[in-house]
């Protein structure tokens, strides 16, 4: 028969466990950093600037209407390149640097910039966004 003390060790080992296994996965995904892109009162196309390193994406939400015509472009140098989720999770785009196209649906879209893979650098970009 197990001690009471025995029984919380094991607890606390199983714990320390499921917690070191979840640092790792989260270790290897890497992390994003989610904004929401808001075009300004009566204009179509939002610019949105910033640096991207190895690990850490920039994500970006932007609500949309089905049967609008989205066009993105990322512009910066090297291997900094984009991907385009719907709000149901599939995707219109992976690892482009421009994109355009109807959007099937309503909702939240995803545009993510994807950092350069060949160095540990930030990389400075510009994406800018056109709903219409």
């Amino acid at each position: 028969m197990r001690t009471t003390g025995e029984v919380r060790i094991q607890a606390a080992l199983l714990t320390l466990v499921m917690l070191t296994t979840a640092m790792v996965v989260v270790a290897q995904r890497g992390s994003s950093v989610v904004r929401r892109i808001n075009f300004p009162r009566g204009r179509t196309t939002a610019v949105v600037h910033g640096n991207v390193r190895r690990g850490v994406s920039h994500d970006y939400l932007l609500r949309a209407r089905r049967a609008q015509t989205m066009y993105v472009n990322v512009a910066a140098p090297g291997g900094v390149s984009l991907t385009i989720m719907t709000p149901s999770g599939r995707y219109l785009a992976e690892y482009v640097k421009n994109w355009s196209g109807y959007l099937p649906q309503p909702g939240d879209y995803r545009i993510s910039v994807l950092p350069p893979t060949e160095h540990s650098r930030p990389a400075k970009y510009s994406l800018e966004v056109t709903i219409r």
